[in-house]
């Protein structure tokens, strides 16, 4: 690029994109917003006049084809992630894309096979990877500390919280619940952070048991009869080389308290992300390292990953999730799905 700003238009402007990619944007010098769509006019309208966003359309292509882009944020329910950035790829423009990258693996590799044939960045906001504990973890790991790392374990777990606005609960346009909207940033990072295994088998089970009936929800009442997606998934994933992981998402569940953790056990060291803890046998004896101070821990996660997405764009290389990485992640989703609807191990090639 010549520009030393970048162009940037956003898709879909509800509360994800007005509560934190446009803040993060306009906090970011090296980009500006030009222009925002969304079918819903009060939703369009409301975002331009919060984030002086000088052009509005209720049609996206018109969106694309008008305003001389040179990316987009897609900020959508999920069923409209691979139409919006197909379009948009196809246009010539990069893209950042909320996640999951695609409602299936199907769409996803659709995605990044135009991506790799235009030559266009597609991000996906994995953004979990951008905190202070995940970068700190991933240092640990690349300094050789845990040696050979067979097990991990992610644990992605609210006690009653589901969500009570939006689409999350249809599965039409989501593709699922619990686990594409909360389980794949755990996920993902457990993946990330132990170098992209390669999954031979996906074991999974799904519930729907405390969705599809009132009760107690901290985010307030749902739709409860019209709840269609998982309210809890739990899954085993065999790698190449012997290795493992256990996965557990719920938006309701009876648990004590909600948790968020990521493991990692290796030969010579173990970690846990959440608190970030370093695990090893050494001298003679158990010994767990925590850290009395870690950089970027004011940072925000959210500001961060616009960062690295403009920087990838002006500066011309790979964002720091790969498109292939998030869609790895999809295929492991389907894959879980599958099993669940099974009650058979899936094989993936």
């Amino acid at each position: 690029m010549t520009r030393d700003r970048v162009r940037m238009g956003i898709v879909g402007t509800g509360r994800i994109a007005q509560n934190r990619h446009l803040p993060s944007y306009q906090r970011n010098d090296r980009v500006v917003v030009v222009a925002a769509a969304d079918p819903v006019p009060e939703s369009v309208h409301s975002a331009a006049a919060a984030f002086a966003i000088p052009s509005v359309y209720t049609d996206y292509r018109e969106m694309l084809e008008r305003e001389g882009l040179d990316a987009v944020s897609v900020c959508t329910p999920n069923k409209y992630h691979a139409p919006v950035a197909i379009a948009a790829l196809r246009q010539g423009l990069h893209v950042f894309c909320e996640k999951p990258l695609a409602r299936t693996a199907t769409e996803a590799r659709a995605m990044v096979r135009l991506a790799r044939e235009t030559g266009r960045i597609l991000a996906t906001g994995y953004r979990y990877r951008q905190q202070a504990e995940a970068r700190a973890a991933k240092r640990v790991v690349a300094a050789g500390e845990l040696g050979d790392i067979y097990m991990m374990r992610a644990r992605a777990l609210r006690r009653r919280k589901i969500p009570s606005w939006g689409t999350f609960t249809d599965k039409e346009i989501q593709g699922g619940g619990a686990l594409v909207d909360f389980g794949v940033h755990l996920l993902d990072l457990a993946l990330w952070l132990a170098g992209q295994p390669r999954v031979l088998e996906v074991t999974g089970v799904t519930s729907q048991r405390l969705g599809t009936r009132p009760g107690v929800n901290e985010w307030g009442p749902w739709e409860h009869m019209a709840f269609e997606v998982e309210d809890h998934a739990a899954a085993f994933l065999r790698f190449e080389g012997a290795g493992a992981l256990q996965l557990e998402v719920s938006w309701a569940l009876n648990i004590a308290q909600s948790e968020e953790s990521v493991s990692l056990s290796g030969t010579t060291g173990g970690l846990d992300v959440y608190p970030f803890q370093l695990n090893k046998a050494v001298y003679g004896m158990l010994v767990n390292c925590s850290p009395s101070w870690m950089p970027g821990q004011t940072e925000s996660e959210w500001d961060l990953q616009v960062a690295d997405f403009v920087e990838a764009i002006l500066e011309n290389h790979e964002p720091l999730v790969k498109p292939e990485e998030a869609l790895q992640v999809n295929e492991i989703v389907d894959a879980i799905y599958e099993s669940a609807a099974t009650g058979a191990a899936v094989t993936l090639a």
